[in-house]
């Protein structure tokens, strides 16, 4: 098949035989480099002026139809995708000087947007390798604010990660979080539903929630898209906000839905963001990341027959753990490092939701333990373990 260009319409096209949406077209009549292109996008040379006739082809039913489209290109500029060959000239023909110059305006923008976003991949990278090349990592606490660590731009990212990949996947994540802010805004939406599923008390000073907002969660792929959390709460867990993961909003309000919101709005007002932000509860919510997941298995659990709530919520854990043992058991980086008592404890980072995890191992049962800190998972192995010799008494 070789190597192509993809162009997106910025109209809706439907199969005649299958009736799916077709939502773009290969094409091989420029560079071929597996670009993405969109209307008004630089496609070309400025000297090119063209008019390209494609088949339209259904990826699902996978069958060419009669149906035809005509892709415009001006001045080197993907000007539009017709139906007609008459449309397609007259819109050639109406470029004029004012309206490219309008459209170059446009793309010097977004080749200055590109080019920052460019940078700040550059120097996370180098970042990266300075970080764990020359060990910095291993400064001691009280010399964690030295001049040299001022100059890590990213260390937010690397600070407290388990190793590069875990300063990878922060930085991934939150790149796809302001993506997926970008698309929203651009797509017109200016209110983000927010919630929680935890039962929490108003004015509560040592708190902490995981805060879904589900648009943003189904782009990115995320169990939850921000924590917010009490400055109490956080003295309390013993962590520094200056290494916390960019998605974690600390305040100093005491807990109510309109100081999460407050957090949210701040934490998109220092972005540039003007979405407002409104707390709906989980049940006016679709669902999304991990409580997608929980809703899921409660669901088959029902569907196999009608039980307890208590077992209900038991199968649940169960099922859970056993997916969080297959990865423990498939991590990479799996390592035991605790032992009590004649057992031993594992290790994995769990970077997508942002915590530690590990399994009592040598035994049938999924006994699992997790937390922020390598410190608090030690602990609540022991007590895994202490729970195991009581039983076995």
């Amino acid at each position: 098949m070789g190597m192509f260009d993809t162009i997106y319409f910025d109209k809706k096209y439907f199969c005649p035989l299958c009736g799916e949406e077709i939502t773009s077209v290969q094409i091989k009549e420029f560079e071929n480099i597996l670009e993405n292109y969109h209307v008004k996008d630089c496609i070309s040379h400025a000297e090119e002026m063209r008019i390209i006739k494609k088949e339209l082809f259904c990826d699902k039913c996978s069958g060419h139809n009669e149906e035809k489209i005509y892709i415009v290109v001006g001045r080197g500029v993907l000007l539009g995708i017709m139906d007609t060959l008459d449309e397609a000239k007259k819109l050639l023909n109406e470029l004029n000087l004012e309206k490219i110059i309008l459209w170059y305006h446009d793309l010097y923008q977004r080749y200055k947007d590109e080019k920052r976003e460019k940078y700040s991949y550059l120097r996370f990278l180098d970042d990266l390798h300075e970080w764990y090349s020359e060990r910095l990592y291993e400064i001691p606490e009280d010399k964690k604010n030295s001049f040299r660590l001022l100059f890590i731009w990213n260390r937010r990212f690397l600070q407290d990660a388990l190793n590069p990949v875990e300063s990878i996947e922060r930085f991934m994540t939150y790149k796809k979080m302001i993506q997926a802010l970008n698309e929203l805004w651009q797509e017109g939406h200016e209110v983000l539903d927010i919630y929680y599923p935890e039962e929490m008390s108003s004015g509560e000073e040592e708190w902490s929630v995981d805060v879904y907002q589900d648009e943003i969660n189904e782009r990115c792929h995320l169990n939850w898209t921000w924590t917010v959390i009490s400055k109490k709460q956080l003295e309390i867990d013993a962590e520094k906000e200056n290494y916390l993961p960019d998605w974690v909003i600390v305040t100093d309000e005491p807990f109510s839905d309109e100081a999460v919101c407050q957090a949210v709005q701040k934490w998109l007002q220092s972005l540039d963001y003007e979405f407002k932000v409104k707390m709906i509860s989980p049940e006016e919510a679709r669902g999304s990341g991990l409580i997608k997941r929980l809703k899921r298995l409660n669901i088959e659990s029902e569907k196999k027959s009608a039980v307890p709530m208590e077992s209900a919520m038991k199968e649940i854990q169960e099922e859970e753990n056993k997916r969080i043992a297959s990865i423990i058991e498939r991590g990479k980086d799996r390592r035991k490092v605790f032992y009590c008592e004649g057992f031993y404890g594992s290790l994995v980072p769990d970077v997508e939701a942002d915590r530690l995890i590990g399994k009592v191992e040598g035994i049938k049962e999924n006994i699992i333990y997790e937390s922020k800190t390598v410190k608090e998972c030690e602990q609540k192995f022991r007590e895994a373990v202490h729970g195991i010799l009581l039983l076995n008494k």
